[in-house]
């Protein structure tokens, strides 16, 4: 098989899912691709109150609960303001977090958060 050359640089590769402060949640188009959501209308959330945790998986427009996946250049949000709330989860900035799908429930679980890198600063030398 020949080599085969490597033309996407210049953006992320990695499925991320974030939780806005305005309760949306946005998905990577790594995520999209990679899980099969672009075929999607509809979503729906789930939560798991033992582990704390979030997962999305596919819906029908009728089923209770279905949200609209709103597909926009390379991502998609999900209003989620009313599941954020109910479930006591809102952020006061924006958070990432890595994912995966979990084959036998058919649900994408969000997993630990990505932690930032602080930035670390140079002192400034006052102007003698």
């Amino acid at each position: 098989m020949p080599f085969e050359r490597f033309t996407e640089s210049g953006k992320g590769y990695r499925p991320r899912i974030s939780i806005r402060p305005s309760g949306t949640i946005g998905i990577n188009d790594s995520a999209l691709k990679r899980f099969g959501l672009k075929s999607l209308k509809y979503v729906a959330l789930y939560f798991d109150a033992e582990t704390k945790r979030i997962a999305i998986g596919g819906a029908q427009e009728d089923e209770p609960g279905a949200q609209r996946l709103n597909l926009a250049g390379k991502g998609a949000s999900i209003s989620a303001r009313r599941f954020l709330d109910y479930h006591d989860l809102g952020v006061k900035t924006t958070t990432q977090y890595e994912c995966h799908l979990d084959e036998g429930q058919k649900l994408i679980i969000l997993d630990k958060e990505i932690k930032r890198k602080e930035r670390k600063t140079n002192p400034v030398n006052p102007i003698s």
